[in-house]
Protein backbone atom coordinates (compact mmCIF):
# COMPACT_ATOMS: atom_id res chain seq x y z
CA UNK A 1 0.00 0.00 0.00
CA UNK A 2 2.90 2.48 0.77
CA UNK A 3 3.63 1.83 -3.29
CA UNK A 4 0.46 3.04 -4.27
CA UNK A 5 0.32 6.09 -2.03
CA UNK A 6 3.97 6.91 -2.83
CA UNK A 7 2.76 5.99 -6.90
CA UNK A 8 -0.12 8.73 -6.89
CA UNK A 9 1.50 11.16 -5.21
CA UNK A 10 4.34 11.37 -7.36
CA UNK A 11 1.88 11.43 -10.02
CA UNK A 12 0.34 14.18 -8.85
CA UNK A 13 3.31 16.18 -8.72
CA UNK A 14 3.93 15.10 -12.38
CA UNK A 15 0.35 16.44 -13.34
CA UNK A 16 0.78 19.73 -12.23
CA UNK A 17 4.09 20.67 -13.48
CA UNK A 18 4.50 22.96 -15.78
CA UNK A 19 5.71 21.62 -19.45
CA UNK A 20 4.17 18.42 -19.61
CA UNK A 21 1.97 17.95 -22.60
CA UNK A 22 -1.58 16.03 -21.12
CA UNK A 23 -3.75 14.18 -22.40
CA UNK A 24 -5.88 11.48 -20.48
CA UNK A 25 -7.86 8.11 -22.03
CA UNK A 26 -9.99 5.38 -21.12
CA UNK A 27 -9.87 1.99 -22.87
CA UNK A 28 -11.82 -1.57 -23.09
CA UNK A 29 -10.36 -4.74 -24.66
CA UNK A 30 -10.02 -8.34 -24.04
CA UNK A 31 -7.39 -11.34 -24.30
CA UNK A 32 -6.07 -14.20 -22.53
CA UNK A 33 -4.41 -15.21 -19.48
CA UNK A 34 -2.23 -18.49 -19.83
CA UNK A 35 -1.15 -19.02 -15.81
CA UNK A 36 1.09 -21.60 -14.30
CA UNK A 37 2.29 -22.37 -10.79
CA UNK A 38 0.33 -23.07 -7.51
CA UNK A 39 -3.20 -22.84 -8.40
CA UNK A 40 -3.65 -26.18 -10.39
CA UNK A 41 -6.62 -27.57 -8.13
CA UNK A 42 -4.21 -29.18 -6.15
CA UNK A 43 -2.75 -27.67 -3.18
CA UNK A 44 -4.65 -27.33 -0.13
CA UNK A 45 -4.92 -25.41 3.50
CA UNK A 46 -6.40 -27.46 6.65
CA UNK A 47 -7.46 -25.14 9.74
CA UNK A 48 -8.37 -27.32 12.60
CA UNK A 49 -10.21 -26.09 15.76
CA UNK A 50 -11.89 -28.74 18.58
CA UNK A 51 -15.46 -28.90 16.34
CA UNK A 52 -14.42 -28.92 12.71
CA UNK A 53 -11.82 -29.35 10.47
CA UNK A 54 -11.70 -27.11 7.46
CA UNK A 55 -9.87 -27.38 4.08
CA UNK A 56 -9.51 -24.78 1.46
CA UNK A 57 -8.45 -25.81 -1.56
CA UNK A 58 -6.93 -23.37 -4.85
CA UNK A 59 -8.42 -23.45 -7.42
CA UNK A 60 -7.48 -24.68 -11.30
CA UNK A 61 -7.29 -21.41 -13.49
CA UNK A 62 -5.04 -22.41 -16.33
CA UNK A 63 -5.90 -20.34 -19.69
CA UNK A 64 -8.76 -18.15 -19.16
CA UNK A 65 -10.91 -15.19 -21.15
CA UNK A 66 -9.81 -11.59 -19.15
CA UNK A 67 -12.14 -8.42 -20.32
CA UNK A 68 -9.83 -5.20 -19.33
CA UNK A 69 -11.21 -1.38 -18.47
CA UNK A 70 -8.17 0.97 -18.52
CA UNK A 71 -8.33 4.60 -17.13
CA UNK A 72 -5.03 6.90 -18.03
CA UNK A 73 -2.95 9.94 -18.37
CA UNK A 74 -0.32 10.17 -20.65
CA UNK A 75 2.61 13.15 -19.87
CA UNK A 76 4.80 13.39 -22.71
CA UNK A 77 6.20 10.15 -23.50
CA UNK A 78 5.15 8.76 -19.92
CA UNK A 79 2.06 6.84 -18.98
CA UNK A 80 0.27 6.14 -16.23
CA UNK A 81 -3.02 4.16 -15.54
CA UNK A 82 -5.24 1.88 -13.35
CA UNK A 83 -6.64 -1.08 -14.75
CA UNK A 84 -9.73 -3.05 -13.66
CA UNK A 85 -10.14 -6.39 -14.97
CA UNK A 86 -13.12 -9.08 -13.79
CA UNK A 87 -13.65 -12.80 -15.16
CA UNK A 88 -15.17 -15.88 -14.15
CA UNK A 89 -13.33 -18.49 -15.53
CA UNK A 90 -14.88 -22.63 -15.41
CA UNK A 91 -12.26 -24.38 -12.79
CA UNK A 92 -12.03 -27.09 -10.71
CA UNK A 93 -10.45 -28.64 -7.55
CA UNK A 94 -9.43 -30.65 -4.77
CA UNK A 95 -7.73 -33.10 -7.65
CA UNK A 96 -6.64 -36.92 -6.36
CA UNK A 97 -9.64 -36.60 -3.46
CA UNK A 98 -13.03 -37.50 -3.18
CA UNK A 99 -14.13 -34.00 -2.83
CA UNK A 100 -12.88 -33.06 -6.51
CA UNK A 101 -15.41 -30.82 -8.28
CA UNK A 102 -16.14 -28.36 -11.46
CA UNK A 103 -17.47 -24.78 -10.35
CA UNK A 104 -16.31 -20.99 -11.10
CA UNK A 105 -14.04 -18.77 -9.91
CA UNK A 106 -14.26 -14.81 -9.81
CA UNK A 107 -11.05 -13.71 -10.64
CA UNK A 108 -10.84 -9.87 -9.73
CA UNK A 109 -7.66 -7.93 -10.29
CA UNK A 110 -6.82 -4.06 -9.91
CA UNK A 111 -3.31 -2.68 -11.64
CA UNK A 112 -1.58 0.71 -11.51
CA UNK A 113 0.69 0.71 -14.38
CA UNK A 114 3.27 2.83 -15.63
CA UNK A 115 4.71 2.91 -19.31
CA UNK A 116 7.31 4.98 -21.12
CA UNK A 117 6.27 4.83 -24.80
CA UNK A 118 9.16 4.99 -27.84
CA UNK A 119 8.93 7.21 -30.66
CA UNK A 120 6.49 9.50 -29.46
CA UNK A 121 4.88 11.41 -30.50
CA UNK A 122 4.92 9.50 -33.64
CA UNK A 123 1.61 7.89 -34.58
CA UNK A 124 3.42 4.58 -34.08
CA UNK A 125 4.80 3.76 -30.77
CA UNK A 126 6.61 1.19 -28.66
CA UNK A 127 5.94 0.89 -24.96
CA UNK A 128 7.70 -0.87 -21.86
CA UNK A 129 6.42 -0.23 -18.15
CA UNK A 130 5.50 -2.66 -15.14
CA UNK A 131 2.87 -2.68 -12.80
CA UNK A 132 1.38 -3.32 -9.08
CA UNK A 133 -1.64 -5.36 -9.21
CA UNK A 134 -3.83 -6.79 -6.40
CA UNK A 135 -5.98 -9.68 -7.17
CA UNK A 136 -9.18 -10.97 -5.78
CA UNK A 137 -10.16 -14.98 -6.23
CA UNK A 138 -13.20 -16.26 -4.86
CA UNK A 139 -14.69 -20.03 -5.73
CA UNK A 140 -17.52 -21.54 -5.64
CA UNK A 141 -17.48 -24.72 -2.83
CA UNK A 142 -14.05 -24.83 -2.40
CA UNK A 143 -14.40 -24.44 1.04
CA UNK A 144 -14.78 -27.97 3.27
CA UNK A 145 -16.07 -27.96 6.50
CA UNK A 146 -16.29 -31.70 8.29
CA UNK A 147 -18.67 -32.04 11.22
CA UNK A 148 -18.31 -35.54 11.55
CA UNK A 149 -19.85 -37.05 9.24
CA UNK A 150 -21.75 -33.85 7.98
CA UNK A 151 -20.04 -32.45 5.10
CA UNK A 152 -20.89 -28.82 4.24
CA UNK A 153 -18.95 -26.88 1.32
CA UNK A 154 -18.93 -22.82 1.17
CA UNK A 155 -16.94 -19.78 -1.30
CA UNK A 156 -13.36 -19.47 -0.10
CA UNK A 157 -11.65 -16.30 -1.36
CA UNK A 158 -7.50 -15.95 -2.07
CA UNK A 159 -5.98 -12.48 -1.72
CA UNK A 160 -2.76 -11.47 -3.00
CA UNK A 161 -0.44 -9.07 -5.02
CA UNK A 162 2.18 -9.33 -7.48
CA UNK A 163 4.05 -7.16 -10.21
CA UNK A 164 4.14 -7.54 -14.22
CA UNK A 165 6.76 -6.82 -16.72
CA UNK A 166 4.60 -5.27 -19.90
CA UNK A 167 5.70 -4.50 -23.11
CA UNK A 168 3.51 -3.53 -26.14
CA UNK A 169 2.76 -1.43 -29.24
CA UNK A 170 -0.15 1.37 -29.98
CA UNK A 171 -1.11 3.08 -33.47
CA UNK A 172 -3.55 6.22 -33.13
CA UNK A 173 -6.12 5.30 -36.37
CA UNK A 174 -7.48 8.97 -35.87
CA UNK A 175 -6.48 12.01 -33.58
CA UNK A 176 -8.21 10.57 -31.16
CA UNK A 177 -8.54 6.37 -31.31
CA UNK A 178 -5.61 4.13 -31.10
CA UNK A 179 -5.36 0.54 -31.34
CA UNK A 180 -3.19 -1.30 -29.04
CA UNK A 181 -1.20 -4.90 -28.55
CA UNK A 182 -0.67 -5.45 -24.68
CA UNK A 183 1.59 -8.30 -23.63
CA UNK A 184 2.82 -9.09 -19.93
CA UNK A 185 4.17 -11.58 -17.76
CA UNK A 186 3.04 -11.34 -14.18
CA UNK A 187 4.01 -13.10 -11.15
CA UNK A 188 1.26 -13.13 -8.23
CA UNK A 189 1.65 -14.04 -4.72
CA UNK A 190 -1.32 -15.29 -2.67
CA UNK A 191 -0.81 -14.84 1.32
CA UNK A 192 -4.30 -14.97 2.94
CA UNK A 193 -7.45 -17.14 2.76
CA UNK A 194 -10.78 -16.48 3.73
CA UNK A 195 -14.23 -18.63 4.58
CA UNK A 196 -17.71 -17.86 6.21
CA UNK A 197 -16.21 -20.38 8.96
CA UNK A 198 -13.19 -19.39 9.96
CA UNK A 199 -12.72 -15.52 8.30
CA UNK A 200 -9.44 -14.44 7.44
CA UNK A 201 -5.80 -15.74 7.78
CA UNK A 202 -2.58 -16.00 6.63
CA UNK A 203 -1.32 -19.06 4.59
CA UNK A 204 1.76 -20.94 5.85
CA UNK A 205 3.37 -19.99 2.55
CA UNK A 206 2.05 -18.12 -0.29
CA UNK A 207 0.85 -19.49 -3.53
CA UNK A 208 2.40 -18.79 -6.35
CA UNK A 209 1.06 -18.42 -9.89
CA UNK A 210 2.73 -16.65 -13.08
CA UNK A 211 0.77 -15.91 -16.25
CA UNK A 212 1.10 -14.41 -19.58
CA UNK A 213 -1.24 -11.69 -20.96
CA UNK A 214 -2.18 -10.87 -24.34
CA UNK A 215 -4.67 -8.57 -25.03
CA UNK A 216 -5.85 -6.34 -27.66
CA UNK A 217 -7.59 -3.03 -26.69
CA UNK A 218 -8.61 0.30 -28.32
CA UNK A 219 -8.40 3.93 -26.33
CA UNK A 220 -10.10 6.80 -26.69
CA UNK A 221 -7.87 10.32 -26.11
CA UNK A 222 -9.17 13.15 -25.11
Amino acid sequence: MRFVFFTILVLCSLASADGWLRSYYVSLGAGAAITQGDLEGEKSNVEKSDKSTETTYAPYLGIYFMPELELGVNLNQHTVSVDLSYSEPTTNFAKGTAFVDETSTDVFRLALSYRYNFFWPEPFQVFAGASYAFTYLSTEDNAILVQGDKVTKSDAVLMGNGFSLNVGTFYYLTRHVTMEMHSRFRTMFFNSVGTDENGFSDLDDSYKQTAIELLLKFAYHF
